[in-house]
């Protein structure tokens, strides 16, 4: 019957929660379950903190706390509800996949909703998101799927670490969790700690205290002199970290990481010179607008190492070298506020290596072929080389964002102050010169003879080079000069009596000579603008403009370029005999044949040396620990609930058969019987004896025969004697039969569900 005036009683759920003026399912929300959610959850963000120098952009931070709100909200709902491992799970992964939106902004409808391409992007991405963070260089942004690392590590962590907080019995086995995500965030991260200490020191304060007064031996004294503690410690570290330098830098997987292309792959730009002057003199190569007033040079490459036959490229990841990687979201950590946009048409230019101006910031591609060219760029910042591995043609363009004040001149007439000849050289680690002539040595230090300070010997050797030296690029009708610039080429021109050669030779030279002095110097190829043709804002550059320099840095000024190169009217006096006695023919004689072997253009992978394929094996191991790694790792987080559990469950078992006394021992075999058919879904009434649980068990699982290790369990822990360790151990084989017996009562998947429940482990 219902209550008068037809309403319904309430229900006990109702009257529990009215009881307190709250609903039932808010007074689950006590104290101590509220902070053991919460400490977890906030170690984990700081152990994440290692990836903002990755990413750099506030949406790591939406990212992170979407991830790890959802992922305790579903800690919270299992815990509630006592959801086995299994339906947690169920409801895990399509929230996963459901918010991808945190983990790909950029492929969501308004940043929110996700489409068909997100999810196909994070299905794929929780493979290959590993690799792409590690081989991308900061700052990766929010670009495709590349803010999926911190969202995975957020929400699987969060679920993860909440769920044992709350619901194991060892529940500082939570800590574990953040540990690991700590460290995986500073592996993925980068060389530059982001506030080591305080991040440190505040983890270790919250884990130390929550332990402590969650195990109840937090103490007023304790709670003052945690916090003092840990504070000497952190000015210590820091003292100690400002006084003394590591001899180690901080290690790092990108560091382990070689990204393709490797720039020995490709002809060395410098050795193409003489056919920009020559087949490509006329032809327009590409035209740039938006150049800032006053530049005078466009940068190809950036020459760093010398073998004796050309200047080529080594992106050894050294101090003056560096290394090509994949941008992210832009090229350089903070653009400069005077940055400018350049706007780059290509023509008749070919090759992978990208025209740029001064220091370039970002590098935007556009036209038909836009996303497969970004998808083959990748740049040295330290020589500020781009390289484009599916290779620049006709029809390519791209916007160019960069600082233009290294290629801008403003007074190239002036010469320079006597402070500024004093400059002391940088001592930057570049690659050694291997196969340089003695000649150079000689002549750099006969141009020197009395210079005090580095820039002055530099700026020696680049004048004395312009004066003796006559130009000529050896085409139809100028004086005899061969291209290249291999030592037996350098020699030929040195020694001569009229040195005679273009930018290629001298450039290479002049390098060469003051690497002898001690110093670094590196050699860039590029174009010279300052006297191109403009229409209608856009300069247009052609093959004749192509020229080279030298670039040495010095101290608090940076790379500083030098052009030794003499002056195109600047030719070599031919002394021509008496046509009378001089033969016609010997007119008509082609230049000396040149000596150096011919450029060969870089081949196909199809047309690969035997040396090449031999290196392609020799990495083969390589690739496959990595693809191991990128599988690995995404199926360890997800499967690393189930381990826990199991290794958990493994150890209680352990403990039980071999800890404590004979009688304990056994009525810990009892103990570990009735937890597994627990597992099972059999449960008994609180305060039962073993004989009633057992009749329970045996009604419930047919052919389990607990009955009797029922009775023995009662005997061995009454027995006026201890039990023999033949009686123990024949008690626990039992027990194994036991539970072997009661799973194969039940259909599989309840077998399989309760080897991962935590249904046994929150009961004790």
């Amino acid at each position: 019957m219902s209550a008068a005036g037809g309403a319904a009683a309430p229900s006990r759920r109702q009257l529990r929660g009215n009881a307190t003026g709250l609903p039932a399912w808010a007074r689950w929300f006590t104290v101590q379950r509220v902070v053991a959610t919460l400490v977890p959850v906030a170690l984990i963000v700081l152990g994440l903190a290692p990836l903002h120098q990755v990413y750099l952009t506030a949406a790591l931070w939406v990212t992170i706390a979407g991830g790890a709100v959802l992922g305790t909200a579903l800690a919270i709902a299992g815990a509630q509800r006592r959801w086995p491992t299994l339906t947690v799970l169920a409801f895990a992964l399509p929230t996963f996949f459901l918010f991808g939106a945190f983990a790909a902004p950029s492929t969501a409808i308004g940043g929110v909703l996700p489409t068909l391409t997100t999810w196909q992007l994070m299905g794929v991405g929780v493979v290959t998101v590993w690799k792409q963070v590690l081989t991308i260089a900061p700052p990766l942004g929010t670009t495709g799927v590349l803010l999926l690392l911190p969202y995975l590590l957020a929400f699987f962590g969060s679920l993860i670490a909440v769920t044992i907080s709350l619901r194991a019995r060892r529940w500082s086995l939570s800590l574990l969790v953040p540990v690991v995500v700590g460290i995986v965030g500073i592996l993925f991260g980068t060389r530059i700690p982001v506030a080591p200490g305080v991040v440190g020191i505040a983890a270790v304060a919250i884990a130390v205290m929550w332990v402590a007064w969650r195990s109840g031996r937090l103490e007023t004294h304790r709670v003052i002199a945690i916090p003092l503690v840990l504070g000497l410690v952190a000015v210590g570290g820091t003292a100690t970290a400002l006084l003394v330098t590591p001899d180690n830098s901080r290690l790092v997987l990108r560091d382990l990481i070689d990204p393709p292309p490797d720039p020995h792959d490709y002809t060395s730009p410098l050795a193409s010179f003489r056919r920009y002057v020559d087949t490509l003199a006329e032809e327009t190569l590409l035209t740039a607008s938006g150049l800032p007033a006053g530049t005078e040079r466009i940068r190809l490459a950036t020459m760093d190492s010398y073998d004796g036959h050309v200047w080529g490229i080594t992106g050894s990841g050294a101090a003056g070298t560096g290394t090509f990687t994949r941008p992210g979201e832009r090229l350089v950590t903070e653009p400069s506020a005077t940055g400018s946009r350049v706007q780059v048409r290509i023509e008749a230019y070919t090759g992978v290596w990208l025209p740029t101006i001064g220091s370039s910031e970002d590098v935007d591609f556009t036209g038909s072929r836009a996303e497969n060219l970004m998808d083959s760029f990748y740049f040295n910042r330290t020589t500020d080389t781009g390289l484009v591995a599916a290779t620049l043609r006709s029809g390519d363009g791209y916007q160019l964002v960069a600082d233009p004040a290294p290629d801008v001149v403003e007074d190239d007439e002036s010469a320079p102050s006597e402070s500024m000849l004093q400059l002391p050289a940088a001592r930057i680690q570049m690659p050694e010169a291997t196969g340089v002539p003695d000649v150079i040595a000689s002549l750099a230090s006969e141009y020197t003879q009395g210079a005090t300070g580095d820039y002055e010997r530099v700026s020696m050797i680049a004048t004395s080079l312009q004066r003796y030296g006559f130009f000529s690029h050896g085409l139809e009708g100028d004086p005899p000069s061969r291209p290249g610039h291999g030592a037996s080429r350098l020699v030929a021109m040195l020694e001569s009596d009229q040195m005679t050669g273009d930018a290629e030779q001298y450039a290479a030279a002049m390098a060469l000579m003051v690497r002898e002095l001690g110093l670094p110097a590196r050699v860039v190829m590029g174009l010279d603008v300052s006297e191109a043709p403009v229409e209608d804002g856009a300069v247009t550059v052609t093959g004749a403009d192509v020229t080279a320099w030298v670039e040495v840095p010095f101290e608090a000024q940076g790379w500083m370029p030098f052009f030794p190169t003499p002056e195109e009217d600047q030719v070599p006096q031919v002394q021509n005999p008496d046509p009378q006695d001089r033969p016609e023919p010997q007119v008509l004689q082609p230049p000396e044949p040149p000596q150096e072997p011919p450029v060969v253009p870089p081949l196909d992978r199809g047309e690969a040396p035997a040396e090449q394929e031999g290196q392609d094996e020799e990495t083969l191991g390589e690739q496959i620990l990595l693809y191991v790694a990128m599988v690995g790792i995404p199926l360890l987080v997800l499967i690393s609930p189930f381990l826990v559990i199991a290794a958990l469950k493994a150890r209680r078992w352990r403990r039980r058969r071999t800890s404590g006394s004979a009688d304990a021992r056994i009525a810990g075999g009892w103990a570990e019987l009735s937890d597994r058919v627990l597992d099972l879904g059999v449960t008994t009434p609180a305060g039962v004896t073993r004989r009633e649980a057992a009749r329970s068990y045996d009604t419930a699982l047919t052919g389990a025969g607990t009955s009797g290790l029922a009775r023995r369990a009662d005997a061995a822990v009454f027995a006026p004697e201890p039990a023999s360790e033949a009686d123990i151990d024949g008690y626990w084989a039992d027990v194994s039969t036991a539970v072997r017996h009661a799973g194969a009562a039940v259909p599989w998947r309840r077998r399989v569900r309760a080897r991962f429940t935590l249904r046994s482990l929150r009961r004790r």
